[in-house]
């Protein structure tokens, strides 16, 4: 099951992503967040400690994914890479068994 939270600035989505993400996995469920707001706060608030959130490290699209046209020429996205092993060189795993992955984040001023 795949589950996005999308809205308007301040309206709860890393909150509600982060319990549901959590309660998801205190049931035992396989959990894996992924964070691609420009600020990214989600493992914060699901509780990774700062010296773990030091050592997320933004994915790069580039890097991890590619374009694939089909017969008919509609595009679409697919992983280059296993996801355990972008998840490993990218992710860190919260208190409650989420894994993490951040996919944007602010680059510094004039950089994209």
């Amino acid at each position: 099951m795949r589950i996005a939270v999308a809205g308007k600035g301040g309206a709860g989505k890393t909150t509600i992503a982060a319990t549901t993400a959590r309660l998801f996995a205190r049931r035992g469920f396989a959990v894996h967040a992924i964070d691609d707001d420009p600020n990214p706060n989600l493992s914060a608030a699901l509780g990774v400690a700062p010296e773990q959130a030091a050592a997320l490290r933004r994915a790069p699209r580039e890097e991890i994914m590619e374009e694939v046209a089909d017969a008919s020429g509609h595009a679409t996205l697919r992983l280059k890479r296993p996801f355990s092993e972008v998840l490993a060189t990218y992710g860190v795993r919260g208190p409650d068994g989420v894994d993490v992955l951040t996919m944007t984040g602010l680059l510094g001023a004039g950089k994209g």
